[in-house]
């Protein structure tokens, strides 16, 4: 799947889940009231793509590590669960989960 079509994907379902409208968003994002809509409509519709720094934006409005716009499927829920960890904690969990992996490759 092309990387556009994926944050397209991502972004709309992250913006229902936290059952905001497409205007929302966009406001919230720091985007101008006017077009707010429509630019979140054409990111949605992978017309266009976002910038890093509004992917960022939209990320923390939609409580997402940005990551997890772009990565595959098959580790989204992993990424959720990192970000879950408290910041102060995360390499520590990260380097146990790293340990637990190689173990079972080996």
């Amino acid at each position: 799947m092309r990387l556009e079509s994926l944050v397209a994907i991502r972004m709309r379902e992250a913006r229902e889940e936290a059952e905001l409208s497409q205007e929302a968003l966009g406001v919230l994002a720091g985007i101008d009231e006017a077009t707010a809509k429509v630019r979140i409509n054409q990111y949605e519709n992978g017309k266009h793509s976002p910038p890093l720094s509004m992917l960022d934006k939209i990320a923390s409005v939609l409580g997402k590590p940005a990551i997890w716009f772009i990565c595959e499927n098959d580790i989204k829920e992993l990424v959720l669960l990192i970000n879950e960890v408290p910041a102060e904690n995360r390499l520590e969990a990260i380097g146990q989960l790293v340990i637990e992996l190689k173990n079972r490759t080996t």
